[in-house]
C-alpha cells in the first residue's frame, strides 16, 4: 500500500495570528468534509497540523469526525510561513506510514507543496482537501482528487 497525502487548508478562520480560531463557517467546512469521508469510509493513518490554533483545531474536529485514533502531531514546517521543501522533508523524516496522511496548514505553503509533488498548479480555498499519493521516495507523486467546501454543502 502507497502512502497518499491528505492535504487540508484550515476551515475559514476568523483572522491571521497564530491564535485565530476557525469561524462558524469554518467550522461547519469542516463538518462536511468530515460526513463526507466518513461516508466513504476514509481512514487516517497519521496525522499532522501546523502549530497555529486554526490548523489545530481544523485537525482535531475532522479527526473526531472520522473516529480516529490517530492524534495529529504538530510540525513548526507547517506553519504559513513555512519552505515547501523543508515541510515535504519534516514529513518524511516521521517515516510517513502507508496508507493516507492528514496534513493541516495553510496557503501558500499547501499550493507549494502540491507543486512540488505533482507539478501543478492546484488552489486551496479554506477547507478543501487535496489527495496526492506519493511515489517512493515520497519525491514526486500523482494528483488524486480535489473537494472543495462549495462541494460538500448540504
Amino acid at each position: 500500500m502507497l502512502t497518499q497525502l491528505a492535504l487540508l487548508r484550515h476551515g475559514r478562520a476568523a483572522g491571521q495570528s497564530s491564535d485565530a480560531d476557525l469561524t462558524p463557517e469554518g467550522e461547519a467546512q469542516i463538518r462536511a468534509l468530515g460526513r463526507r469521508l466518513v461516508a466513504e469510509g476514509f481512514v487516517v493513518a497519521a496525522a499532522f497540523s501546523s502549530p497555529y490554533r486554526r490548523a489545530e483545531r481544523t485537525a482535531s474536529m475532522l479527526l473526531a469526525a472520522l473516529v480516529s485514533a490517530a492524534r495529529p502531531t504538530t510540525l513548526r514546517e507547517l506553519a504559513p510561513d513555512g519552505e515547501a521543501g523543508a515541510a515535504l522533508d519534516a514529513l518524511v523524516a516521521t517515516q510517513l506510514p502507508p496508507g493516507r496522511v492528514l496534513v493541516v496548514g495553510h496557503m501558500p505553503l499547501l499550493g507549494e507543496m502540491a507543486m512540488r509533488l505533482t507539478g501543478k498548479e492546484i488552489s486551496f480555498s479554506p477547507g478543501t482537501l487535496v489527495e496526492i499519493e506519493l511515489a517512493p521516495g515520497a519525491a514526486s507523486g500523482r494528483f488524486v482528487r480535489r473537494l472543495v467546501p462549495e462541494e460538500l454543502a448540504s
